[in-house]
């Protein structure tokens, strides 16, 4: 408790941060992943689609708009570090924030094997451009081995702390688990059905690409079950009147 200051003839007192049981971090994780799928669906809507730039040249509308979606991929990643890492320390003994971050964890080695990879599965050893890392990594969300396992890892790790959430909430978040398992796992049928080089592609496109319509309203309801979610406000330390503030070490001292 923080100690009481005085203005005048009355005391005032100052409201302590308290950390919130459920961390702010992970409900802005999941929209931006939610938004970062919304425009991964849009992307295969625009197959074949180009425009043309000045100084630039031909950009193709379903690469772009798929490597934004990456980028709020990644970018949901400080906010996922940071929620689940509290929500570890608010629970240190509760297995499912364990799980829960670990899966996060399983999710950046997979990118960073990906990284390494990637360039070998194309024939390209060495590069000293970053403009070409970047192109590999725009290349993410057309591939299987990438995309398919990452839609299991959201969906342990959002199922995980769904246990942490009131009652509403956690059945909307699982709901939209139980959404990103079904497409990770129709999507491993189709691509070992017919496991070519563009597969991946081509089955997501069918239907005007219903299968990443699902994974997006997955991505939705589970962005949409933190955001129901009430966060605890920080409660004012108590007060009783004229009492003897404590300085950080714990010993009294009265106020002159």
């Amino acid at each position: 408790m923080r100690p009481f200051t005085m203005a005048g003839s009355s005391p005032t007192s100052r409201t302590p941060r308290v950390r919130a049981l459920w961390p702010r971090e992970l409900r802005r994780a999941a929209v931006l992943l939610a938004s970062g799928a919304v425009l991964y669906w849009i992307a295969f809507a625009f197959g074949g689609w180009t425009i043309w730039v000045k100084n630039v040249g031909i950009i193709y509308m379903d690469l772009l708009l798929a490597w934004m979606g990456v980028l709020l991929n990644v970018l949901a990643w400080p906010d996922l570090w940071d929620g689940l890492r509290d929500l570890v320390a608010d629970h240190p003994k509760a297995t499912d924030a364990l799980v829960a971050r670990r899966s996060f964890f399983m999710t950046l080695v997979l990118v960073a094997g990906a990284v390494v990879f990637l360039p070998l599965q194309y024939h390209v050893i060495s590069a000293n451009q970053v403009w070409v890392l970047l192109l590999y990594i725009s290349a993410f969300p057309f591939l299987a081995w990438i995309f398919i396992p990452t839609l299991a890892l959201h969906g342990i790790l959002f199922g995980r702390a769904a246990n942490f959430l009131d009652a509403p909430s956690k059945r909307l978040t699982e709901a939209g688990v139980m959404i990103l398992f079904a497409v990770a796992a129709a999507t491993t049928a189709v691509v070992l059905s017919n496991p070519d080089a563009t597969v991946f592609v081509r089955s997501w496109s069918v239907g005007s690409g219903v299968l990443p319509a699902a994974a997006c309203v997955g991505y939705l309801l589970v962005a949409g079950s933190m955001t129901m979610h009430s966060l605890p406000e920080p409660k004012p330390a108590p007060t009783r009147g004229w009492t003897l503030a404590k300085t950080p070490r714990g010993g009294p001292e009265r106020f002159a």
